[in-house]
């Protein structure tokens, strides 16, 4: 098969596309023809700063596809089946294996191209309002607003009534928020966030929920008000810019983490993950898709999916 690979840690630059050995399915796991590729933010992490651990690396948490073989115990999916998988490594492939716990079928009639632009974004978001247990009446603040699991909280939040102010670095790509019934928006720049969000509400929001991490995350974790909740969605810290503790214990904050992958196996992620897949077949969120990429050229696909001011998730197709 042919992937997209990498045998030292960089930027998008550091990947080839050459053939490798076909995977094996185990046991326990079902072979799929990757046909749609999302790519996450953990994949462009997992990227630029982690070494990997062996030559012609294949990174990647989720494609899409078709099962073409299943391993002998695995039960519930069978051959021919479009079906959604996850894994911390291996989607920037034509063929995957991965764990049949960790696959998802596609709800009937869903593009698979949606689903997989969904799977994540759509998850992560329900499972970090989950994790809030936002109440009706409260207000929260949304960084990363425009990004793929950032504009999926505005929906999920503006769909239940509550006042969503989202922040993101443009101000043209935060106006396409104006559909999805945003309350209001802070562009992030020279003017640090909390500030803005003060002159919108002087006490501060009850809720942070960060999808950027490092400077953001330090700044709109200002704007919680004393006894708030800060989730943590994004990963990412610089030098200089890591939480201070003291501040969290003199506002009283709660500091919740959210990492959907290291979670999925817990009964009531799975359920969370079903519905989401169901909200998007039915329209009840929209998911927008930037732009789509071919696998061979997987260098252009990173570098579009670290550009800031797009808005919806980046796709790559076999």
């Amino acid at each position: 098969m042919k992937a997209a690979v990498y045998s030292k840690n960089g930027g998008p630059e550091v990947f080839s596309y050459t053939e490798v050995a076909d995977p094996k399915p185990g046991s326990n796991q079902v072979l799929i023809k990757v046909e749609v590729i999302s790519i996450e933010g953990g994949d462009l992490s997992n990227r630029l700063l982690s070494a990997p651990p062996t030559s012609n690396y294949i990174v990647g948490y989720a494609a899409s596809g078709e099962i073409i073989e299943i391993g002998a115990d695995v039960s519930g999916f069978q051959v021919g089946q479009k079906v959604i998988t996850f894994s911390w490594a291996g989607s920037h492939a034509e063929l995957r294996a991965v764990d049949a716990a960790s696959t998802y079928a596609i709800p009937e009639g869903m593009d698979p191209q949606l689903a997989i632009a969904a799977f994540i974004g759509v998850g992560t978001a329900a499972l970090a309002i989950h994790l809030s247990a936002i109440q009706p009446g409260q207000r929260v603040l949304v960084s990363g607003a425009t990004g793929g699991v950032g504009n999926a909280v505005v929906q999920l939040l503006v769909n239940d009534g509550i006042e969503v102010i989202a922040t993101g670095r443009s101000a043209n790509t935060l106006r396409s928020l104006d559909e999805f019934g945003v309350w209001k928006t802070v562009v992030s720049g020279e003017t640090p966030i909390h500030e803005q969000v003060k002159k919108i509400d002087e006490h501060g929001v009850d809720v942070f929920i960060d999808t950027v991490g490092m400077e953001v995350l330090v700044d709109g974790m200002k704007a919680v008000k004393n006894g708030g909740k800060v989730v943590l969605i994004a990963g990412r810290a610089g030098e200089g810019n890591f939480i201070d503790p003291l501040y969290i214990l003199s506002h009283r904050l709660t500091v919740i983490g959210c990492l959907l992958g290291a979670v999925m196996q817990e009964p009531f992620v799975g359920d969370l993950l079903h519905k989401s897949l169901r909200w998007v077949a039915e329209g009840k969120v929209e998911v927008p898709i930037h732009k789509v990429f071919k696998l061979a050229d997987a260098e252009s696909a990173h570098r579009e999916a670290e550009k800031s001011g797009k808005f919806g998730r980046i796709l790559m197709v076999p």
